[in-house]
């Protein structure tokens, strides 16, 4: 089945019997623990909190909701908070991250030193967007980790996008190199497109794209330099009904990446994109 919006989004995952549970790293963070919390209660994922439990406490007492019933673990350091997660994935409790009131390259560190989880050289950002007036979602990368990549980084890039597709059902995915105008593309963008189509021969990779022509006609649009694509979903974000879901991909577990200004939505719209892709294969 494709998943085309938001709604079969939430619905994917709220049926999903297994590997939906998300571990927070440093949960102690008002709008990640009201939005995890909310899911939780609609069955969206399961959840075990790492964090400062106290201050978790006030945060829901504040904003008056309750924690009773959730797995919370205890701990007030970023790095050892880092660890626990880490290893609730490796004993299976848990089956994806999301980054909480803790720095990234924190998290990353952790999951890094273990090897089990790589599943490649390099990781991205993908987005998931849900744009009104499009039948089907619309793919965009990378947004939040590779600031201006190389040629060998576009293709691990591209590898990542792709496997988040095909999470989503996306069999015959369309992407395209973003280019102001048709004709206008880096040469390098040939010799990638050979080395995707060898590996993957039902997928679609374009040259140059136009961002209105990809938005009408395509999936999904890859970019040059990590603005780029800050730029443009952000826009989409702020001035439209678009809802935004956002993981990081390249290693064994995806992880929620989300920021404070994130609307619960968009943070839902993230979980459940997480327990989705941490389910592949299955």
């Amino acid at each position: 089945m494709v998943i085309k919006n938001y709604n079969s989004l939430i619905e994917t995952a709220k049926k999903q019997k297994g590997n939906k549970t998300v571990a927070v790293a440093m949960a102690n963070e008002s709008s990640v623990l009201k939005a995890v919390v909310k899911s939780v209660r609609e069955g969206i994922v399961d959840a075990i909190l790492v964090g400062n439990k106290n201050e978790m406490e006030e945060i829901a007492s504040e904003q008056n909701f309750s924690l009773s019933g959730l797995n919370i673990i205890d701990i007030d350091n970023e790095k050892e908070a880092a660890k626990i997660c880490v290893n609730l994935i490796l004993e299976k409790k848990a089956h994806f991250l999301m980054k909480g009131f803790i720095k990234t390259s924190t998290l990353l560190k952790a999951v890094f030193k273990e090897k089990s989880l790589k599943e490649r050289d390099v990781i991205s950002h993908v987005a998931v967007l849900d744009i009104p007036k499009r039948d089907r979602l619309f793919f965009y990368t990378d947004g939040g980790i590779v600031e201006k990549p190389n040629k060998e980084q576009k293709v691990a890039i591209i590898e990542n996008l792709i496997s988040v597709a095909f999470s989503l059902g996306v069999k015959n995915p369309s992407f395209g190199f973003i280019s102001p105008y048709r004709d206008f593309f880096e040469e390098e963008n040939l010799e990638i497109i050979e080395t995707i189509k060898e590996k993957y021969p039902e997928v679609t990779v374009h040259k140059a794209l136009e961002p209105g022509e990809a938005f009408k006609n395509h999936d999904g649009l890859i970019v040059n330099a990590i603005e780029e694509c800050n730029i443009v979903t952000k826009a989409f974000t702020l001035f439209t009904d678009t809802v935004f879901a956002g993981i990081i991909a390249g290693t064994k577990v995806p992880i929620c990446l989300v920021s404070r200004s994130d609307t619960e939505k968009n943070k839902a719209a993230s979980l459940a994109l997480g327990a989705i892709f941490a389910n592949r294969g299955e």
